[in-house]
């Protein structure tokens, strides 16, 4: 059977044309980064969300942010909004799973919000000898 155990995850926004803190107050969180976006008057915010109990996360971030960000991407102050769920996988592993509870994916993507899948090569000797 598999987990949902992922290493982190992120919600990115891209198209934002609101000032940071307009950004922050809006969504009841905190942006990671802001960042000039290569259009102008456009930038790139990101939003860490915890993974210590990932479910839980993502059931408050569709509860806190995201019919805000449902309207923002209707009316166009943010341009996309994806999140990022990272896992890390072992050089030596032949395969990996993890499942998303069905409930979980439905809370964050019924706002707009795209769902994306990171895997990272990791080699679990170097980071057990550090």
């Amino acid at each position: 059977m598999s987990t949902f155990e992922p290493f982190a995850m992120a919600l990115r926004l891209s198209g934002v044309t609101l000032a940071q803190q307009e950004l922050d107050t809006a969504l009841k969180q905190l942006s990671v980064r802001y960042e000039p976006e290569d259009a102008d008057n456009s930038f790139y915010a990101q939003i860490d969300v915890a993974v210590d109990n990932p479910v839980r996360a993502i059931l408050d971030l569709a509860e806190r942010s995201g019919p805000t960000i449902a309207a923002m991407l209707d009316d166009r102050r943010i341009g996309k909004a994806v999140l990022d769920i990272a896992f890390d996988y072992p050089v030596e592993g032949e395969a990996m799973s993890a499942r998303l509870p069905a409930h979980a994916a439905a809370a964050i993507a019924v706002h707009g919000v795209d769902i994306e899948f990171s895997v990272y090569l990791t080699d679990v000797e170097d980071d057990e000898e550090e």
